[in-house]
């Protein structure tokens, strides 16, 4: 675990996306929920529901985030992600949702 995290901490300085995700917020819009998620540098995460758990970058340079309740779920991360980008993708349950940049408030 603490490599997956080192991994993840020297991917951050090297990725102009991950440093985005991680100095801004990600809104997450299921249709029937919206939430924030906020994304550390240190490899953690939480939302402004109430979950949280880990992120990090896989082998295939897909951004992977793993709940505390044991859901995962990787996404392909986005080249030149910036404030205000809005995108589609989906949950660890396959469903569709749309991911968007905002403020860190």
């Amino acid at each position: 675990m603490l490599s997956t995290v080192l991994a993840s901490i020297m991917l951050s300085s090297a990725n102009p996306a991950v440093d985005a995700l991680t100095e801004h917020a990600l809104q997450v819009d299921t249709g029937a929920l919206t939430y924030i998620v906020f994304f550390e540098a240190d490899g953690a995460y939480t939302t402004s529901i109430g979950a949280g758990g880990t992120w990090e970058i896989n082998d295939d340079g897909e951004f992977c985030v793993s709940s505390a309740t044991g859901d995962a779920n990787c996404q392909p991360l986005m080249e030149d992600l910036s404030l205000g980008d809005s995108w589609e993708g989906e949950n660890a349950a396959g469903e569709p949702v749309t991911f968007t940049l905002i403020a860190r408030e």
